[in-house]
């Protein structure tokens, strides 16, 4: 079962089972607070800018926060500041997807799942419904098409949990969050991610755009 793939085409929906189980009741978020807190962490690496991309937010890295030429970043820069952020295990009730791809429209429900590799098409569209769904991929993720377009940035989380990497490929629309303490995370050219961005390092390309979502941060404790 677990080298299973699952193959998405046209408009389908996944739902999730009908159980009163935690795993399928748009849980609380899986994601520490600190990853939530900036536009891009790099978490034990460097952040790599490059000229033409643009971040709207904070960043920071572990090492240096390397920018070619005259890339755009609005918020705070913290170098050589490690972010101490962990992998995050997927919960034994998670729905296991396996080799998950995503082509045509998808629409999956609330709840915690997990993959083998986790792909979305070029000119695949990715929706949510009915609250937080969270993803853990143990292999690599790549990204194109849409994913949660429109939504809350909160509503789609991709958790990765090995050191393969993370790519926002040219043309990528993602809502959400994206961890992958342990994994190299790359945004293209033309790539624009509304929400936030933790890799083990970062580069942001040419054209890349990654606008953080102040409403999105957890809430602080009274």
């Amino acid at each position: 079962m677990s080298k299973r793939s699952l193959l998405v085409s046209l408009s389908v929906t996944l739902l999730a089972f009908a159980s009163s189980s935690p795993a399928h009741a748009g849980a609380l978020t899986a994601i520490p607070c600190a990853a939530k807190a900036k536009a891009v962490i790099a978490n034990t690496g460097q952040g790599i800018y490059n000229q033409g991309s643009t971040t709207q937010g904070d960043v920071q890295a572990a090492t240096g926060i390397i920018k070619n030429g005259n890339p755009t970043i609005t918020g705070t820069q913290t170098p050589k500041t490690p972010a101490g952020l962990t992998v995050v295990p997927a919960p034994a009730e998670a729905v296991n997807l396996g080799n998950f791809v995503v082509s045509g429209t998808v629409t999956i429900a609330a709840g915690n799942y997990k993959a083998t590799s986790f792909n979305i098409n070029s000119g695949a569209h990715l929706n949510v419904t009915g609250g937080v769904a969270q993803i853990w991929v143990s292999g690599g993720t790549n990204l194109n098409g849409t994913s949660n377009a429109g939504g809350d940035p909160t509503n789609l989380e991709i958790l990765v949990t090995g050191t393969q990497g993370v790519n926002l490929n040219s043309g990528t629309s993602f809502t959400g969050f994206i961890y992958a303490p342990a994994a190299m995370a790359i945004v293209d050219g033309n790539a624009v991610l509304n929400g936030s961005i933790v890799g083990s390092s970062t580069i942001m390309n040419s054209g890349a755009k990654v606008v953080f979502v102040p409403a999105a941060v957890c809430p602080t404790t009274p």
